[in-house]
């Protein structure tokens, strides 16, 4: 069977063969979108689809909230990152594979402590923009911001 599949704001976006015995995945119907032509996109409105002459601009405040996330979140990724660096790993991912590795115990303790910061650095991290966004408190700059991060705490 195929199906028809939409993204979060509910503009197709493909289709995809599935078995007809299995759960249809999120966001799709077994109904075909209209066809298209030159600037058109076709939306999913709950009991089909509308065709629309074009896609909506994109919204440019979404879009810059958006992109300063992105920016903090990859500059905490990089923290991590270079820290686990610091300890000799190629990555942060790199140190935490090492936690349920009883063969080194210097290594599995490193990589237990990693993976204790990292979640408590995510934390940290989503729970600062979270309360940004909700206009709690003004956005740090981006140097204030990572000071303020969760101390890694290494064994010796």
């Amino acid at each position: 069977m195929i199906l028809y599949q939409w993204d979060a704001a509910g503009f197709f976006i493909g289709q995809q063969e599935v078995d007809e015995d299995g759960a249809l995945p999120q966001r799709s119907t077994p109904t075909k979108p209209p066809k298209l032509t030159g600037t058109q996109v076709a939306r999913w409105a709950g009991q089909g689809w509308e065709k629309l002459a074009k896609a909506p601009d994109p919204d440019p405040v979404q879009e810059l909230v958006e992109a300063v996330i992105s920016r903090y979140e990859e500059a905490v990724q990089n923290q991590l990152d270079s820290a686990a660096k610091g300890r000799g790993y190629d990555s942060l991912f790199t140190a935490i594979s090492y936690a349920e590795e009883p063969a080194v115990p210097r290594f599995q303790a490193d990589g237990q402590a990693f993976r204790r910061w990292r979640s408590l650095v995510w934390d940290y991290a989503h729970t600062e923009l979270n309360a940004v966004l909700a206009g709690e408190k003004p956005q740090p700059d981006l140097d204030t911001f990572l000071v303020g991060m969760p101390a890694l705490e290494l064994p010796v």
